[in-house]
């Protein structure tokens, strides 16, 4: 059971059961929330104090019910506090939601699924159990791990955190960056931050079988720690993974098939490679300074370390309805009000992108259409601008209804991975990329974020990405050819999109 906050078990009116999260404080009895509070056993607080537990399960034989939710002292820069003190942490991620309104940060899983190459692990404390099926297997053994009931008003109630890679299902050797087709991890205990209620909590839920102490640890040092000596630092500059000859030649080639009709958008994408060495959690500190990214996400991983600044919402599933925010159409950003609001309105009256935009609408209108209940696919916004630091985006969000003989599990599977990244037709367009492109995408343009209760969902396009794999890190961007492209514009774009992030690793900002 778990300890971290005392668990006291009250028998109330009616026969049932409910358990009582009993916290107290150490130290002066105010009621600051900046004091620290700690869980004592035998310790009683006055009834506003305590939070009973949502029901979870009317099983007769369960004598209390979860969530268990202890209050944390709330600071708006704890989430970067947890992810700097997290490093001795087992398989700590952190992702930021509602736009950055929210926060979650989770560790110490039960258990992990990996695939890699089409082999299928379980990583759990007994050890690695190879698992028959490969990805056809995958996502039963996702539905199975789902916690089977609501914890509260949060979100997320549980359950799987982490990635995606854009290969997922189709790569069949390994590719030039080592790092796993899906790395998902379950996790039953985990730090809820709200910054419009200013609330900060650690819940745990059903399937917890953790160190309490484990978190106890991270959350006094996070908690009690406002500087942290640890550094990051760039070894090498960023060094384009393509030559400029190289994606000439390749956007030859995919005009080549535009033209011949085989597809009529693709989606090209290049890699840049620095070496590099420190701790990733502080440059994502210093990313995030830079860039309002409403989709980030941070993971560290024995596989790797990922960096995530996403703008774009792949799917976002809550209670049987589906959201999807593709991003088609890019403007650089402007240091001159009159020349950036001029950008920002030739990217809205851009014929082109607006074509570009539209073509990806109706593949994600398709893509939504096969699990949806009839009539209900909608465009809800179409052709939106969205301005962040770097760039202008052009943004357009469709909706549907998931059908009675469809679950959370199927929408994913079958959208996956995300239209605006691939071109349409979506199949051949990624023919044409598995082709041209010389670097493995790996990470970028896959998917992280979580799967929780009722297959409730929230999962970002694994844009403004960036991958650690030893003292190596690789970071990607590109943009969608179409037929009337110009070569030198779209190797242009790729820089508006990540060249303010690079150079400010390579500044040591």
């Amino acid at each position: 059971m778990f300890v971290l906050a005392l668990l006291s078990i009250c028998y109330c009116a009616g026969g049932t059961y409910h358990a009582v999260l009993v916290s107290c404080k150490t130290g002066s009895p105010t009621e600051s929330a900046s004091d620290e509070r700690y869980v004592t056993k035998n310790a009683k607080l006055p009834i506003h104090q305590r939070q009973l537990a949502v029901p979870c399960s009317s099983d007769p034989q369960m004598p209390y019910s979860f969530p268990l939710v202890e209050q944390l002292p709330y600071s708006a820069g704890l989430g970067a506090r947890l992810r700097e003190s997290a490093v001795a942490a087992s398989r700590p991620v952190w992702l930021r939601l509602a736009s950055g309104a929210q926060e979650l940060f989770a560790a110490w899983p039960e258990h992990v699924i990996r695939l890699e190459t089409g082999a299928l692990q379980r990583i759990g404390r007994s050890g690695i159990e190879a698992l028959p099926g490969g990805v056809d297997a995958l996502w039963n053994l996702i539905r199975d791990g789902l916690p089977a009931c609501t914890s509260g008003q949060r979100p997320f109630h549980g359950g799987w955190l982490g990635s995606l890679s854009y290969d997922l299902g189709t790569r069949k050797e390994p590719g030039s960056l080592t790092f796993p087709d899906v790395l998902l991890a379950n996790y039953r205990c985990f730090i809820w931050i709200d910054h419009e209620a200013r609330v900060a909590e650690l819940v745990t839920v059903d399937g917890f079988t953790g160190s309490t102490d484990d978190w106890r640890v991270l959350t006094e040092k996070a908690i009690s720690q406002t500087a942290f000596p640890d550094t990051f630092s760039l070894l090498t500059p960023f060094q384009p993974m393509t030559s400029r000859s190289r994606y000439a030649a390749d956007f030859a080639r995919i005009q080549t098939y535009l033209h011949a009709g085989d597809c009529y958008q693709v989606n090209y994408a290049q890699a840049f490679h620095a070496r590099c060495a420190g701790q990733g959690a502080i440059a994502m500190r210093h990313l995030l300074a830079l860039s309002r990214a409403s989709h980030a996400a941070w993971m560290l991983a024995p596989e790797g370390e990922v960096l995530c600044l996403s703008p774009e919402l792949f799917l976002s599933i809550r209670n049987g309805r589906v959201l999807t925010k593709p991003i088609k159409g890019t403007a650089p950003r402007n240091a001159d009000p009159v020349l950036d609001q001029r950008n920002r309105m030739q990217l809205a009256q851009s014929q082109k992108n607006q074509a570009e935009n539209l073509m990806i609408v109706d593949l994600l209108r398709h893509d939504l259409g096969r699990h949806a209940k009839t009539g209900t696919v909608r465009v809800e916004r179409l052709f939106d601008i969205e301005s962040l630091p770097q760039v202008h985006h052009m943004v357009s969000s469709i909706s549907a209804e998931v059908s009675a003989g469809s679950d959370a599990i199927d929408v994913i599977r079958d959208c996956f991975p995300g239209g605006s990244i691939t071109g349409a037709p979506k199949k051949r367009a990624m023919e044409i990329i598995a082709e041209l492109e010389p670097t493995s995408r790996s990470i970028y343009c896959g998917s992280i974020g979580f799967i929780t209760a009722g297959g409730d969902t929230e999962l970002n396009i694994a844009i403004r990405t960036l991958l650690r794999l030893g003292g190596d890190m690789y970071t990607w961007a590109g943009g969608g050819i179409v037929a009337d492209s110009d070569c030198d514009a779209e190797y242009q774009e790729c820089f508006d999109k990540m060249g303010a992030l690079m150079r400010a690793l390579e500044d040591g900002e």
